[in-house]
């Protein structure tokens, strides 16, 4: 996932660049070096949704985006979890 593609018409080629840093911030923090990672597309639509609302601070668009991806991986280690508890 990649918000550098110039031929995109919902944001300028400055706003791309923007989202792009985010995006290459909060892969960073993960340790997410695999851009077909299912995680680093999450990251990804976290990230233009707090562009889409308004949010032009690439830390801070970084940041949301992790507390996202944690808060899923939670969730999924909770829910494997309690599934692994049904066959005891």
């Amino acid at each position: 996932m990649t918000f550098l593609d110039t031929d995109n018409p919902n944001y300028s080629k400055a706003d791309g660049q923007l989202m792009q840093q985010a995006l290459e911030e909060a892969a960073r923090k993960l340790r997410i070096e695999d851009d077909n990672d299912p995680e680093r597309k999450v990251l990804a639509r976290f990230i233009r949704a707090a562009f889409l609302i308004g949010n032009r601070d690439t830390e801070a668009m970084a940041g949301f985006a992790v507390d996202a991806v944690l808060v899923r991986r939670r969730a999924a280690e909770s829910t494997s979890r309690s599934s692994l508890g049904n066959y005891r």
